[in-house]
């Protein structure tokens, strides 16, 4: 049997494994000028709807938005990312839903979501691990993004949230904790602006503003197993109708603020209920709002 140099096997194992390394980056393309029957991988036959680039992306792959135009909404049910890049304008009109796995992370960025025209109920119908959202503006949805399942993680960057019936809405209506985390956005014209209820929540929201909304943070618990905590840091709170609110119904709703402004809302901060709490660590400026300029209690800085 003739033998094959040693130099010659490795150079071949060494294309193998670059062969086998390259075809691990799967990236589908999308542009407003695609077909979803294309081979959507080739980046000169993109696909032409979110839908169809979600269905031709694997697990763990990338779609990327080429251009300009409208997309519309996509169910996922695997992770993977959706990216549309600066100056590229990524219209969705529709719900985009995402339903994944405990372990499985979607991430969305670029993304510029209205539903005004077709009225749907949620912008982001969020339900399992963990999602991110990026550089995105979402409006006129009736949730800007929902956030519906027990032990999920939404983190929101660099968002603007404006026209909603509720910004960012947690409502697991379970004892099993989700966190939230919100930074670097903006909240305006809404009815709710951030809500926590239904369900055991974690949520912070940093170097945020929220302005003329009915209520800029709304904290509410109807149970005594499902406590409902929001941090609010370095956060700009002006001009809304409620500032914050903590309802308590049979829970215990707790807002504590650090190196904040609340000023010019018609009621900083309003408290229902007497296990509800909204409370400060000293650093906080509150100034003209019509009532509730009070904190109900302090907590010491670490």
């Amino acid at each position: 049997m003739r033998r094959v140099p040693l130099h010659l096997v490795a150079v071949g194992f060494c294309l193998f494994v670059g062969a086998s390394a390259s075809a691990q980056v799967a990236r589908v393309f999308l542009a407003g000028t695609g077909n979803d029957t294309s081979d959507c991988s080739n980046q000169a036959t993109p696909c032409r709807s979110l839908q169809g680039a979600v269905n031709q992306c694997p697990s763990n792959g990338e779609i990327i938005i080429l251009d300009n135009g409208g997309y519309g909404g996509a169910t996922i049910a695997k992770s993977l990312t959706v990216d549309a890049s600066a100056g590229v304008v990524a219209f969705i009109a529709r719900t985009i839903a995402v339903t994944i796995a405990s372990t499985d992370k979607v991430v969305l960025r670029g993304l510029s979501m209205n539903g005004i025209v077709f009225g749907d109920g949620s912008g982001i119908d969020f339900n399992g691990g963990t999602l991110v959202v990026e550089n995105s503006v979402i409006a006129g949805f009736g949730n800007g993004i929902h956030q519906a399942t027990a032990g999920s993680n939404l983190i929101v960057n660099n968002c603007e949230f404006r026209n909603t019936d509720y910004g960012v809405d947690t409502a697991t209506f379970s004892d099993t904790n989700s966190n939230t985390a919100i930074e670097n956005s903006r909240f305006e014209y809404n009815s709710s602006a951030v809500r926590s209820e239904f369900g055991t929540v974690n949520l912070s929201i940093r170097n945020s503003v929220l302005t003329n909304n009915v209520i800029g943070v709304h904290a509410a618990s109807a149970s005594p197993t499902r406590p409902v905590l929001i941090v609010v840091d370095t956060c700009t709170i002006v001009h809304n109708s409620y500032g914050m609110n903590a309802y308590a119904s049979g829970g215990s709703p707790i807002i504590r603020v650090t190196n904040s402004t609340i000023f010019h809302n018609d009621t900083g901060m309003n408290l229902i209920g007497a296990s509800a709490a909204i409370e400060s660590y000293g650093n906080n400026r509150v100034t003209a709002n019509t009532s509730g300029s009070t904190f109900s209690g302090t907590v010491s800085l670490q």
